[in-house]
């Protein structure tokens, strides 16, 4: 999807769309309950069954509603083409087929930014996916349903709160309250920071129940505040080059997908160990503050030269100007 962003999304709006991309939270909030309910009564067997049917009708619908662009969309109306055409850089109608400069990629230290403080988030984010569950039925001793409802609903609470949080995120940078890049790092050190601290102080509340499942709902809420932070900053770098960024970035950061299970597993050897759990959030918080530290040094928002074809200047003036419009306009409907 990121690489159609820059065909279809203007700048203005971009924050809020990322949001779309936290559809997979209202899958991971639904699908466990929905297994800990196949489970009681069915086996693991029909979990396999329900979520692949699911996946495959889902891939049907997208074939048939997704486009690369604007223009071959069968059932766009003349109006929305229209505004998106105004409004998208006009880069990208001159970026299609131009050949993907790894070389810069791999050598661009804003990409390196945006990898490495992903890779962090997504450290803290498997922790809650992955090991979650097996730390609310081992240590608060939930059953599988409580287990399944308690494990599903902070992701869908955090699917909610990314939308809030973009909204916001596209509202600061209409108000010229904050420059795109600060905006960015405001919202990665949510996103980070925030769960970071809270993921350490779980280990140390879980003689009150109560208090505990309160910072973990929070702390997966505050996580998906990285869509109007690091992950939409993939975008802003290079509008033209959002997939082959992308494919960089996911190199780096969903190393974390399988490196902080692995790591946790390592670690707890004995599941009712409370002192072993606090090695894993103590690590996981570590490692999600400091990988932000990098963003907050090498991250910008700034248009990379490397993201237009080489017969071209730096056009990052194109698309500021194309923002100015879409401010004038925006506030002339708010009249």
């Amino acid at each position: 999807m990121y690489a159609i962003v820059g065909y279809w999304i203007p700048l203005a709006e971009r924050s809020r769309f990322m949001s779309s991309f936290q559809g997979f939270s209202i899958g991971i909030g639904l699908t466990y309950p929905l297994c800990g309910f196949i489970i009681d009564n069915f086996g693991w067997r029909y979990v396999f069954f329900t979520t692949g049917s699911l996946g495959m009708i889902w891939c049907i619908l997208w074939y048939y509603l997704a486009f690369n662009t604007p223009k071959e969309h069968p059932r766009i109306s003349s109006q929305e083409i229209e505004y998106i055409e105004v409004s998208v850089s006009s880069e990208a109608k001159e970026t299609i087929g131009m050949k993907v400069p790894w070389k810069s990629i791999f050598t661009s230290l804003p990409a390196y930014a945006i990898g490495i403080t992903t890779f962090g988030r997504i450290w803290i984010h498997y922790i809650f996916i992955v090991c979650g569950p097996n730390f609310m039925k081992n240590m608060l001793k939930f059953n599988y349903k409580t287990n399944g409802f308690l494990s599903g609903m902070p992701f869908i609470c955090s699917y909610i709160s990314s939308v809030l949080f973009c909204y916001v995120a596209d509202k600061l940078m209409l108000s010229n309250w904050m420059s795109l890049t600060n905006v960015r790092k405001l919202f990665t050190a949510l996103s980070q920071v925030v769960p970071g601290i809270l993921v350490y102080l779980i280990g140390y509340i879980d003689k009150n129940i109560v208090l505990l499942l309160v910072v973990w709902f929070v702390s997966v809420t505050f996580i998906t505040a990285s869509y109007a932070g690091a992950m939409a900053n993939i975008v802003d770098i290079a509008p033209n080059l959002a997939g082959p960024v992308l494919a960089f970035c996911q190199t780096i950061h969903m190393s974390a997908s399988f490196l902080s299970p692995l790591v946790s597993g390592i670690i707890v050897t004995n599941e009712s160990s409370i002192e072993q759990w606090r090695l894993v959030f103590g690590v996981s918080s570590v490692i999600a503050i400091l990988t932000f530290v990098v963003y907050q040094i090498y991250g910008t928002a700034e248009i990379q030269n490397w993201n237009y074809p080489q017969s071209r200047n730096d056009g990052s003036a194109d698309e500021c100007q194309i923002l100015n419009k879409r401010k004038e306009h925006i506030r002339k409907d708010d009249l």
